[in-house]
């Protein structure tokens, strides 16, 4: 079994995102940013996989989930800011996660990194790494 990580993440996600009316472009859905209101886009980047014994029967699963916070050029950055302060706090390092058959984790603390300005956007990224070991 590989585990959807991703969707286990995203469901979390996005029943935060809903009960604070913020939109979210999901991976591979289409998106119409909004024009002046700010909002989350997320990245699955996974790790290869390993094995860790050798009976071939646990495999750790790990990468990186990351979350912009995207804003409107010229809003300012605190509220990109704070945003991405309170996702983190969704994913604390050691938060479990459950998915369809396993549990993810979060492997260590969450990083909110510079931000990231073009003519119509500042992103401010917030990652997590995350991992689930899985034995069959």
């Amino acid at each position: 079994m590989i585990p959807d990580i991703a969707a286990a993440l995203a469901g979390r996600l996005g029943i935060w995102a809903d009960a604070e009316g913020i939109a979210v472009a999901w991976e591979n859905v289409p998106f119409t940013p909004p024009a002046d209101a700010i909002y989350l886009a997320v990245h699955d980047m996974p790790a290869t996989p390993r094995t860790l014994d050798l009976g071939l029967r646990c495999r750790v699963y790990s990468g990186v989930y990351q979350i912009n916070v995207v804003a409107p050029v010229g809003t300012g950055r605190s509220v990109a800011v704070a945003l991405a302060g309170r996702v983190a706090e969704l994913f604390p390092e050691g938060q479990e996660v459950e998915g369809n058959g396993f549990i993810t984790s979060i492997s260590g603390a969450p990083g909110i990194f510079r931000a990231i300005s073009t003519d119509v956007s500042y992103t401010v990224p917030v990652s997590l790494n995350y991992r689930a070991d899985i034995v069959s």
